[in-house]
């Protein structure tokens, strides 16, 4: 009987092979990072600060962002999804459980913030663009895992 119920989930879980698990998640951080840099337009017509000071400031943010948060989030990402056990593990693999938790929890305080208008709007802009900036540069580097990664590693 567990057998059978053994082989009936299997049959039922959408493996991918590993490589695809890296274009899956660059995928999903590049969609985010269109969602957020989109949200940077908005903004910067509302901001006191000039284009450039905006940008400027948003792409110093960006480096700075990237390399403290989203750089050992994408090391931690690749790593585990390198040495899984499976050879074809589940296409919502790409994140580990912990991780959907944080990002829902993240969209929910993104959301929030942005209806009660917690940060000025003249900071907003700067954050969206040292966001998104991280989202893409991750994408990047999940997009280039996957070309780079090889079996048997």
């Amino acid at each position: 009987m567990y057998d059978l119920l053994s082989r009936f989930y299997r049959n039922l879980k959408p493996g991918v092979p590993k490589r695809w698990l890296f274009f899956i998640a660059a995928m999903f951080w590049a969609y985010a990072a269109y969602r957020v840099l989109g949200m940077v337009r908005l903004y910067m017509t509302e901001s006191t600060m000039s284009q450039w000071e905006v940008i400027t400031f948003g792409l110093i943010g960006l480096v700075i962002f990237f390399n403290l948060v989203f750089k050992k989030v994408c090391r931690k990402h690749i790593h585990r999804i390198t040495f899984m056990e499976q050879k074809n593990p589940c296409f919502f693999a790409f994140f580990g459980w912990k991780s959907y938790l944080l990002i829902a929890m993240m969209v929910c305080m993104g959301i929030f913030f942005s209806r009660i208008h917690l940060m000025p709007v003249v900071f907003q802009s700067v954050f969206y663009i040292a966001l998104g900036g991280s989202l893409f540069f991750s994408a990047i580097v999940l997009l280039n895992a996957g070309i780079l990664y090889r079996e048997g590693k």
